[in-house]
């Protein structure tokens, strides 16, 4: 998370984890998952190239898949009560 310690995402995490329906163990795509957290598909994709998105599942060379759990856990990290918390 070094390179994006101050995503708009930090602010609504809370919120994304609480509104969240659906297996935990379902496998979505780029697309869905960039719906779902409210980002772009190429947010995520330059977050796995560089490693501050959240952990996937690679199934093939073309493949990409985010676990509902992986994603709310790394949700749950970034979490915060104050900006000075991740501002530091």
């Amino acid at each position: 998370m070094s390179e994006e310690k101050a995503h708009h995402i930090d602010k609504r995490a809370g919120a994304i984890v609480e509104n969240t329906k659906g297996n935990g163990d379902d496998l979505l795509s780029t697309r869905e998952t960039a719906i779902w957290l409210g980002v772009s598909e190429p947010w995520l994709e330059i977050g796995r190239s560089r490693g501050w998105g959240p952990p996937f599942i690679r199934l093939s060379t073309r493949r990409i898949r985010y676990r509902r759990d992986s994603v709310l856990a790394w949700l749950a990290e970034r979490e915060h009560a104050r900006t000075s918390e991740y501002a530091a």
